[in-house]
């Protein structure tokens, strides 16, 4: 049976586009199938275009759909072996896990066994992420940027020193193999001397005193310069052993300073914390007439659930609660914690929040299960920081309104 093309399904070739291809690669795209913009083209305008070319079976869209499958020929080949949409819905769940959403996504709608009730749900999903990943605020994207920024200089700065390093410790090396062959040579040169002292100590008695004194003072001059030689190859070697215990501190160095930006980085986030100010409660308590125009958190007494996260990071996580008036509460997705406990924790809840980078599949699963029974809202956070679940904390708070 034939794939389905790309321009088979209409409806989806804005998230085909924009999922799959990235800006540098629409323009790429664009020059190969010559592709002409107005001077100073947006970026959604180009995606405008990639998208309509992408509904028409000419030969745009099929260079674009050459494209992908070359680029995703990996993921394509895992779900050619898979049938069924139970399936093909389980290993595109395994891939978006393991955070491989754009290949997953094209093997799906190129795949000659998805229905369209399959394709609907996977479209649901990335609809959906694509709503978590724009909640982030350019504040923490300008932070990321600058920390990120700052890592990559230390570790092109760490990657100069190791390479600095590796030559010194070829040279070393190099240097080494060079003095042992010396030394091996002066070795055979030292045994053919005492050959030849033995076979001097044989013919004491037909040469004269004189001749042996004068080639005994001969080898003593060469044993002179031999041990000289050998002094010389053991004190560069202990010069080129400091020189590679000098970049080994350098080197630890190098890691500390690294370390000392990811303890920043968590700075920040406390910093984070630390700057969300307590709204001030009025004596209504949240319960006044007007609820709309009341300056009382929305989320005032409410119980959130928080699945996931960081275990060292549980007292601020029902401090950052207490700025958003409501209590939560933590369960570490199952890493000690067992699931019968999670269900306990979720009929006290009125909300639960799970990051998405640390939780497991299994209790994520059981989340969206109870969530969808019993129609409590459940939020999806980009990652387990503080800022993130301040985000989703927001979120909620405008929710409640």
């Amino acid at each position: 049976m034939l794939k389905p093309n790309m321009w088979d399904h209409p409806d989806y070739a804005c998230p085909i586009v924009g999922t799959c291809l990235s800006t540098a690669e629409l323009r790429k795209l664009g020059a190969r199938v010559q592709l002409i913009l107005p001077p100073g083209a947006t970026d959604y305008e180009l995606h405008g275009c990639f998208v309509t070319l992408a509904k028409r079976s000419d030969k745009p869209a099929k260079i674009v759909q050459k494209y992908l499958d070359r680029k995703f020929a990996r993921q394509m080949k895992r779900f050619d072996h898979t049938q069924g949409d139970e399936a093909l819905w389980a290993l595109w769940s395994e891939m978006a896990d393991a955070g491989d959403i754009p290949g997953a996504f094209w093997s799906v709608m190129r795949h000659n066994g998805a229905s369209e009730q399959l394709i609907a749900r996977i479209y649901g999903e990335v609809h959906m992420l694509s709503h978590l990943v724009g909640a982030s605020t350019r504040a923490d994207l300008r932070r990321l940027a600058e920390t990120q920024a700052k890592v990559e200089r230390l570790e092109a700065a760490l990657a100069e020193r190791k390479n600095v390093l590796r030559e010194a410790v070829a040279v070393w090396k190099r240097r080494t193999m060079e003095l042992e062959r010396e030394l091996a040579a002066e070795r055979a040169r030292r045994e053919k001397a005492e050959r030849e002292r033995v076979s001097l100590r044989e013919m004491l008695e037909s040469r004269s005193v004189a001749e042996l004194t004068q080639d005994r003072e001969a080898l003593l001059g060469q044993l002179e310069q031999v041990q000289d030689r050998l002094l010389d190859a053991q004190a560069e070697t202990r010069r080129q052993t400091l020189i590679i215990e000098g970049n080994y501190r350098e080197e630890a160095l190098l890691r500390n300073q690294l370390a000392e930006r990811d303890r920043e980085v968590a700075a920040l986030e406390l910093a984070l914390l630390e700057n969300l100010q307590p709204k001030q409660m009025p004596p209504c308590g949240g319960a006044c007439s007007n609820p709309e125009n009341c300056p009382c958190p929305h989320l005032r007494g409410k119980c959130v659930l928080y699945v996931g996260g960081r275990s060292g990071l549980k007292g601020q996580y029902r401090m950052l609660g207490e700025r958003f008036g409501c209590q939560v509460l933590h369960h570490d997705g199952g890493v000690e914690q067992s699931s019968q406990h999670l269900q306990q924790l979720l009929s006290k809840a009125d909300a639960v929040v799970c990051p998405v980078d640390c939780v497991s599949h299994d209790a994520c699963a059981l989340v969206k299960r109870m969530c969808r029974g019993s129609m409590k809202p459940v939020l999806f956070a980009r990652s387990s920081g503080l800022s993130s679940l301040a985000s989703s904390l927001a979120a909620l708070d405008q929710a409640c309104q």
